[in-house]
């Protein structure tokens, strides 16, 4: 049988998605669980561009670029440097974020770090302007975005 807290629930979730903002329910052991949705600002300020099923936990990407285009070594230094989790994304996140780039907003028509590595020499790009992803030289400048966790 479904209590009246559950039912509570299901209602701010559904309240909160018809209504396209962050939604504040209360879990099992009383904390308050907020839940997103793609283009929604994130628990620490970027853009969420992914979310998973339970809407709880997900991607965001900072809300604009570097300043300037950076080396393999200075952008992951860089993105580390915020804390919190922030990141330069893997390969597989930064190709999530050119799919969702839409969402998000502020790209360059430029080709991105990722944080993954082909070798000592070469880490993997996810071109802005066409979709692809190659291997670029550590020592090439690219523009960069800082992702995280959540």
């Amino acid at each position: 049988m479904i209590g009246f807290k559950e039912i509570s629930i299901v209602v701010l979730l559904t309240t909160g998605l018809i209504l396209g903002h962050v939604a504040e329910a209360v879990d099992t052991n009383n904390k308050s669980v907020a839940i997103y949705r793609l283009g929604d600002k994130g628990p620490l300020g970027g853009k969420v561009y992914y979310i998973d099923d339970s809407g709880e936990h997900g991607l965001e990407a900072k809300t604009s670029d570097e300043i300037s285009p950076l080396t393999w070594n200075d952008a992951v230094s860089v993105t580390s440097a915020y804390l919190s989790g922030w990141h330069l994304p893997t390969k597989t996140e930064l190709k999530v974020l050119y799919d969702q780039r839409h969402v998000v907003g502020g790209f360059a028509k430029d080709d991105y770090w990722s944080g993954t590595e082909l070798d000592s020499n070469s880490a993997w790009i996810q071109g802005f302007v066409n979709g692809d992803q190659d291997r670029y030289n550590k020592y090439s400048k690219l523009s960069v975005r800082a992702v995280r966790a959540f």
